[in-house]
């Protein structure tokens, strides 16, 4: 599959810049030969401190009908999309200009290999763990403590916990693509002269208001009243699952 069409000032290739925009950014696209596709949170893996060489995790439940076509040595692409905005025509202080998009987003490419269920349990335990590790404190704090209590209700919790994982995984399959090829664009106004992206950058600063997964659930009544109110804390609203 070609990568999505990328002027030379919009290409990315600074691998510690790469590294740290998908560290913040993992949730994408699985897309397979035959057009399907799945959301999906990814784990990267590097081989090394600095490049871009290495691995990418993912899972995907066993019902998906993209994983009933799927076989090792498939050949895959896994897109990932970061922020991106709308730049109005009349933010520009020198005129006459057009509205335009501002994006970021990597593109992978590899052959993808299915993991066992053993496997794929110890992937989504550390795709929890890096999930949770970047949670701001406070809400780490207020997560359930397996130890509270007395050691036989601490080991009594954390068997259930165990128990209920194992019987989670069973209805996943978790799969692993090695990077072949890497391809970042961001369109971030590089085209445009220094005065101009200044121009944007005070725009965005006025007008970016992204809807956090807290807001859409509240906008289709998925919260209770009283549970509405604890959305006020903005640190909530980073939260992230690891299991799909």
């Amino acid at each position: 599959m070609t990568p999505t069409y990328t002027p030379s000032h919009f290409l990315l290739d600074d691998p510690l810049l790469i590294r740290q925009f998908l560290q913040q950014h993992y949730f994408g696209l699985l897309l397979t030969a035959d057009l399907q596709l799945s959301a999906l949170p990814f784990l990267f893996e590097w081989d090394q401190p600095t490049g871009l060489t290495g691995k990418v995790y993912g899972h995907m439940a066993r019902q998906n009908p993209q994983l009933q076509g799927l076989q090792d040595g498939d050949s895959v692409k896994l897109v990932v999309q970061g922020p991106h905005a709308y730049v109005a025509a009349e933010c520009y202080q020198q005129q006459p200009q057009v509205a335009t998009w501002n994006y970021s987003l990597v593109e992978v490419s590899g052959k993808v290999q299915l993991l066992d269920p053993r496997s794929t349990l110890a992937l989504v335990r550390r795709q929890q763990t890096k999930a949770n590790q970047a949670l701001p404190q406070q809400v780490q704090d207020g997560f359930v403590s397996l130890a509270a209590g007395t050691d036989a209700v601490a080991a009594s919790g954390r068997q259930s916990n165990l128990a209920y994982e194992k019987q989670l995984s069973a209805a996943i399959t978790g799969f692993v693509v090695r990077i072949e090829s890497l391809h970042a664009k961001m369109k971030l106004s590089q085209n445009k002269t220094p005065a101009s992206r200044q121009d944007v950058l005070q725009f965005l600063q006025q007008s970016e208001h992204p809807q956090t997964v807290w807001q859409l659930m509240q906008a289709q009544g998925l919260l209770a009243a009283e549970a509405a109110v604890n959305t006020q804390n903005p640190a909530l609203g980073s939260t992230k699952g690891a299991v799909i």
